[in-house]
C-alpha cells in the first residue's frame, strides 16, 4: 500500500473491524466515517484505520455508482 496514505476527507478507509467507510471529517482526534452510499457515521481513532485494498475500493465503487433507470 501507499506509505503516504492518510485518512483525509473524501477518501475511503477500513477500520479495525474490516468495515469500509468514506472519511467525512476529523475532529478532536477521531476520524468520522460513513458507509459507501450514505448512512450513519461512526468515529474511529486514526491509528485504527488502513487504506482499502483494491477489492474493497471496488466494493465502494459498486455501492456508490448510480444505476440508470430502464425505460420499458
Amino acid at each position: 500500500m501507499n506509505e503516504e496514505w492518510r485518512p483525509t476527507a473524501g477518501r475511503y478507509a477500513v477500520d479495525r473491524n474490516g468495515t469500509l467507510g468514506r472519511v467525512d471529517r476529523r475532529y478532536e482526534g477521531s476520524v468520522y466515517l460513513r458507509p459507501p452510499g450514505g448512512g450513519r457515521e461512526w468515529a474511529v481513532p486514526p491509528e485504527e484505520l488502513r487504506e482499502p485494498t483494491p477489492e474493497e475500493f471496488d466494493q465502494a465503487r459498486v455501492l456508490t455508482t448510480p444505476v440508470p433507470a430502464v425505460e420499458q
